[in-house]
Parts: structure tokens; sequence; C-alpha cells
């Protein structure tokens, strides 16, 4: 059962998304941030349960969820917006929303509301499902049993082995099924996205080769797709031990006895720890699942679910961002990239890399690189921000290579949006040229740094080696010069003239004066 969260705003997206995924009340939780995001991933998944905002640019959830019905899609919708109008809960009424919630939404209350749909959603699915087994007899027994899997993959038909053996005699399948023990297999295949456009004609070989190949001919060879490219076998365990379905996995890899050399992509094989039945199907299956998930660094590779459980909760090793740093403000790209692709290089050889790490690093990086723009890069910041995929994230901690991948799409950006002045002399240039015709304003490191889109760190280093001076030095010699001309002139008091050149304490003008002159500016005058 899947969800969709749509709002406008990534960050309150990530949070409810996290928030959620800990419930594990859903297979799959997608994400969109417009209305044209929302619309494309309903006409690509199910989507069960839509969790919702109503004002968004390009459109409004109301206009979305009228839609929805228009096409007679049965996904639940429960609205969460700040505005609490009655036009919007009168409209979401007459559309069949399963709830209106206001911003901020207690966690009680958003987990409530999720799970009265869910159970609104299995009740929708139930009733469908009643007219279409009236012409079940036209379906095969593999499409049903498949169809029955899948419903326990999902959750949809509850555990017990009564209801489970009702629900075999209502879909016209032999309640013996609920008592067979089976062990479970979970394929995984990684194919190239772009190089396999005909998904449909994959799914059917790949569908096609895992029966022949694990099944004997008198079962029924169950194969089931439970997401892209991951399929579910429940092979009897009558016939077979665990051992030789290990086995056969180990020989899926070689030349001769296998298959997985006539595919040009990888697989993996998550094999149970133990047989089990219908009933304690999620006993065994959701520590598969979890592994599956983790999993960033192995390919063909078979995973023995009875072995010692990796420790999925590692920590994620500190990260050298005072190197890393360096590299960046001295604009050494290809170095930086270099060392980051030895480091996550280290977490794989270590064994210690899962999808978790993944997911730290990628957002501990991002963050490392705002924070090198400085406070006053708020614009600069926003731009980065905008470019950055932070809608398609999630892809970045599929394997290692695509967080590689990922990290060399941000500096690209970062480079591309963070320019090199032609020349540290410009840059230079520009401070020293504002500094001379602005001494009478406040003028800190941070906003000359924005003004030339440079780090302050960097932008401090850089002044100095270029002229001798730090930027505070450089500033109060500038504004001491000014007051020299100003004195020589003799038409402005001394107040006027510590003010004109930016230095609102009197007294602090006449210390700052005499530390350079070895005089008062009263006796610089005369």
């Amino acid at each position: 059962m899947n969800l969709l969260i749509i709002d406008d705003e990534y960050y309150t997206v990530e949070n409810l998304r996290q928030k959620i995924a800990s419930r594990r009340m859903f297979s799959d939780i997608f994400c969109a941030y417009n209305i044209t995001q929302a619309q494309k991933l309903l006409d690509e998944q199910e989507i069960a349960v839509m969790l919702c905002d109503i004002e968004m640019p390009g459109g409004s959830g109301l206009e979305l969820l009228d839609l929805l019905r228009q096409k007679k899609l049965d996904t639940v919708c429960i609205f969460l917006t700040a505005y609490a109008k009655f036009d919007y809960i009168s409209k979401a009424m007459k559309l069949s929303s399963s709830d209106y919630l206001l911003k901020p939404v207690e966690n009680e209350e958003l987990f409530s509301a999720l799970e009265k749909a869910v159970g609104q959603y299995d009740r929708q699915r139930k009733n469908l499902l009643d007219t279409l087994y009236a012409d079940y007899w036209k379906e095969s027994e593999l499409s049903l049993m498949e169809q029955f899997w899948l419903d326990l993959v999902n959750r949809s038909i509850p555990p017990q082995q009564e209801q489970i053996q009702n629900e075999l005699k209502r879909r016209k399948l032999s309640p013996s099924f609920a008592g067979v023990s089976c062990y479970l297999l979970l394929v995984q295949c990684c194919p190239d996205k772009l190089q396999y456009l005909d998904h449909s004609l994959l799914d059917f070989t790949i569908k096609n080769v895992l029966r022949e190949y694990f099944y004997s001919p008198a079962e029924l060879p169950v194969a089931v797709r439970i997401s892209e490219y991951v399929y579910l076998l429940a092979l009897p365990a009558a016939g077979r031990t665990r051992g030789q379905l290990l086995a056969r996995c180990q020989d899926a890899f070689r030349q001769t006895a296998g298959f997985v050399c006539y595919f040009p992509f990888p697989f993996n094989f998550f094999v149970c720890s133990r047989a089990c039945t219908m009933a304690s199907f999620h006993d065994s299956f959701s520590p598969m699942q979890q592994e599956l998930y983790e999993n960033v660094a192995l390919t063909n590779h078979v995973f023995d679910m009875a072995s010692s459980p990796r420790d999925t909760a590692a920590s994620m090793p500190e990260l050298p961002l005072s190197r890393w740093r360096d590299l960046l403000l001295s604009r050494q790209k290809e170095s930086l990239q270099a060392d980051i692709d030895l480091w996550l290089s280290g977490q794989l050889h270590s064994g210690s890399a899962n999808r978790s790490i993944l997911e730290c690093f990628y957002y501990s990086f991002l963050s490392f690189l705002l924070n090198q723009l400085g406070s006053g890069q708020s614009e600069l910041s926003a731009r980065l921000k905008e470019y950055l995929p932070t809608q398609k994230a999630e892809t970045a901690f599929l394997s290692l290579e695509a967080l590689k991948n990922a990290v060399s799409e941000m500096l690209e950006l970062f480079f591309a949006l963070f320019p090199s002045p032609s020349g540290k002399a410009n840059a230079v240039t520009v401070v020293k040229d504002y500094i001379a015709s602005h001494l009478d304003e406040e003028m800190t490191r941070e906003s000359l740094a924005a003004l030339v889109y440079l780090n302050p760190d960097y932008l401090s280093h850089m002044f100095k080696k270029e002229t001798g001076s730090s930027l505070t030095s450089y500033i109060i010699d500038a504004r001491i010069a000014e007051a020299k001309c100003l004195l020589s002139q003799g038409s402005l008091s001394i107040r006027d003239i510590a003010i004109a050149c930016g230095f609102q304490n009197v007294s602090y003008f006449s210390k700052q004066f005499k530390k350079a002159t070895g005089m008062t500016p009263r006796k610089w005058g005369r």
C-alpha cells in the first residue's frame, strides 16, 4: 500500500516522510512538491492514501482531488493545511476526503487520520475485489495466488490462520494453501533504467526465468513483483531443504548452471531464515525486506537471513570536513571529488556502508556546502537549493555509485553558482572600491564576502594575501586616511568627521587616530 505526500515545502515533506516511514504503515512513500509532479506520480503509481496541502503553486489540492474523482480513482485523501477555511472544508467533504487536518498537526492526530484512511482504502479495495471475484473462474490459479501473496505483502489480508483460509475460499483458492510451509526468496535485479524502455517485457522475462529455475514442474510457480525489479518467490518446503535453496541461488551465478550471466545487470538473492506459513509470513519477510533496503554495496550476492545480521544501526564515521573545506575554498574540485570518492569507497571496503549511512552522508554533505556560503549568501543559498534535485534525493541512497554521482552533481552546481573571480585581484579590487565609497557605513566580513559571492573565510585569506592587511585593519586605515583629509580642510568638527568616517564613538575614533598617527585628531588639525 503506497502513500503520496504533496507539499511545496521540501523540509515539511521530508519531516512527514521520515516520521511516517518509522511506523512502516506503507510499502512505499512517494513525495511531490507541486500539482504537476503529483499528477505524474498518480498516473504511474497505485496510490492508496494521499496526504496533501491545499494551496500550492500551479494549482490546489482540491483541484487535484476533483481530478482524481473524475478519473474514478479510489485514492483516499487527507488534507493537511494551515488554513481553516469553511469553503475548503465544505469542498473537501463533497469530494470525499478522509480528513482535514490543520498545521501544525500532532503525531497522534496524524497517525490516527492515516489509520482511518488505510481502513477506508481497504474497505474500498475489498468492495472492488468482491465485484471482480464474480468473474474469477476466467482467471488462472497462478494469477489468483500471486495476487494473494501480493496482498499478504501489502498487509491487505489479516495474518490470522482462520481469516487467511476464509479469504482463500472467497477468492476460489484452496484453503489448504494456508497450511503449506514455504521458503521465502526475495530476488533483486538492478537494470539500468535508461537501458530498458520496455519494462513490461523485461518483467515478463524475469518472472519466467525465475519460475523455470527455482520451481519444479509440479509446483505452482509463484513469482510476485512487489516493487520495481524486486520479486517474491514462495517455494514449498516439501521436496527441498533451505541448504539446497541457498546452493541453488549460488549456482545462479555460475556460467554453466545459472542464468545471471545472461542478463547485463547484477542480481541479489535474500533467503529466509526458516520456512513459514502464510500466517507467519511477516515474521520471515520483514527482516528480508529490511536487509534488502539497507544493502547499498553488495551485488551478485546471496544473503542468508539465518546468518548474523549486519549492524544496520551503525553510526556514520566522522567526516573530514576541515580538509574538504580547504579543498573547496581553494577550488580544487577534482582533488575534492577524489577525496570524497576515496572516503566513500572506504566505507564499502569496511563493510559498514548501508542505506542509512548514505542518507546521513547526503544531507550532511549538502548542509556542509550550504554552510560554506555563509550567512550573507542567502540569495546564493536559495539558488543552490533551487537547482539541487531534492525531490529525487532518495535515488542517491540506492548505491555507493549513485551517491558518488550525486556528490559530483552537487559540486558541479556549487562551483557553477559560486563563481571564481577571474583573478583574485578582481574580487579584492571590488572590495577595496566598496570600502572606499562606504566608509561611513557599517561593514562586516560577511557583508563584504556576499558582495563578491565568496565565503567569508576565503575572502579574508585572499584579501590578506593580496594586500598584506586584514580586512579589519584595512577598513580602519582607510577611515583614518579619510579623517586626515577632512581634518586638513578644517571645515568639520571632530565629531562630524568621526561619523563621516564610520566611527560612531568619538573616543574610539580618537584612540584609533592616535594609534595610527601618534597624535590626537585635535592636534593633527591644528
